[in-house]
């Protein structure tokens, strides 16, 4: 199939060369024309460097190649999602007769919204037909087609099927299910407590400490999730479970190097700067933060990740203030 890939960053463009081995015709959309350009000639995964781009991948900075392509990808950050989409709506293009696949993670700080509802919204004509592609994968494997697992999900079974079979191969598996709240929600908040677990890691506090936040977290990101219409037991699958163990241990989940950082007393700002990539979990947390209160939920992780990003608190008084809540059954 045709298929235009809209983010060049590692995520992006890792899954444009797995789309382009499987033997469709990509596009590869990045903003930035020079750095489009510059993408262009190098032919490398941003941030990863070995993994060569295939000839089989066009890169442009024109949003124009939608025309061209049935299946549009997207993989830009969530906070530069509206504005993409708002983008494509101002060139004429109708989304509604493409199958449209979201592989970007985040909820929306000014609305409260999922990334599909945010699509949704735009283009009141794909509603129902957005899949979301979400689970334990980090670019750095996937480029090495080292095998990973992941989750197709829409309202849509049928799509979320079509799906499955655009991006399945020997390294990379897809399961299929129709819980795309649940999904969206799970691919979301886990980055959230990634940075809680990269700030336990900062602060040298060992295994037990980051098991009990990751429990504790999935236990959360369980309770919010149901809150907002996702289904129990699609966190304790792939994109729920699965992607929070992977980005809380692993040294390639930019939100846990990010929490390590700020835990070695770094600043949200200078952490940010060195890490050279988004880290989602950061807008995320306002979003889980706003959400908890406006649903009157108790999340003391979440509160505390929080405190930490945009007040000031000390990373081992969060701890502390968590070691110390009031005793209560599990």
């Amino acid at each position: 199939m045709k298929i235009s890939v809209l983010g060049a960053g590692s995520w992006g463009t890792t899954l444009a060369c797995l789309l382009a081995n499987n033997g469709h015709k990509v596009w590869l959309w990045e903003i930035n024309k020079e750095l489009a350009k510059k993408l262009d000639e190098q032919r490398i995964i941003p941030f990863i460097g070995e993994s060569v781009i295939p000839n089989t991948v066009t890169i442009s900075s024109d949003l124009n190649i939608i025309n061209e392509t049935e299946v549009v990808l997207f993989v830009v950050p969530s906070h530069f999602l509206r504005s993409t989409v708002i983008s494509i709506k101002s060139l004429g293009i109708d989304l509604g007769n493409k199958i449209l696949i979201s592989a970007t993670k985040g909820i929306e700080n000014e609305t409260l919204l999922r990334v599909s509802q945010i699509i949704e919204e735009i283009y009141p004509n794909t509603k129902d037909k957005i899949v979301a592609l979400s689970g334990p994968s980090h670019a750095e494997e996937v480029s090495k087609q080292i095998p990973t697992v992941v989750t197709s999900a829409s309202k849509n079974e049928e799509l979320a099927k079509q799906v499955r079979d655009l991006f399945m191969n020997d390294y990379f598996r897809v399961y299929t299910q129709n819980d795309i709240i649940g999904v969206e929600l799970g691919a979301s908040l886990k980055n959230v407590f990634a940075v809680a677990a990269g700030i336990i890691d900062g602060l040298n506090f060992g295994d037990n400490t980051k098991a009990a936040i990751i429990s504790r977290g999935l236990k959360e990101l369980i309770k919010l999730g149901v809150a907002l219409g996702g289904q129990e037991k699609t966190f304790y699958g792939l994109s729920g479970v699965g992607d929070l163990m992977v980005t809380c241990f692993s040294k390639h989940s930019r939100n846990r190097n990010l929490g390590e950082m700020l835990a070695k007393g770094k600043t949200l700002k200078q952490a940010q700067q060195d890490l050279k990539m988004v880290a989602e979990g950061v807008k995320t947390c306002i979003s889980a933060y706003q959400l908890g209160k406006k649903l009157n939920i108790e999340l003391p992780i979440i509160n505390e990740i929080y405190e930490v990003l945009f007040n000031n608190k000390d990373a081992k008084k969060a701890v502390y203030t968590l070691m110390t809540r009031t005793p209560k059954a599990e």
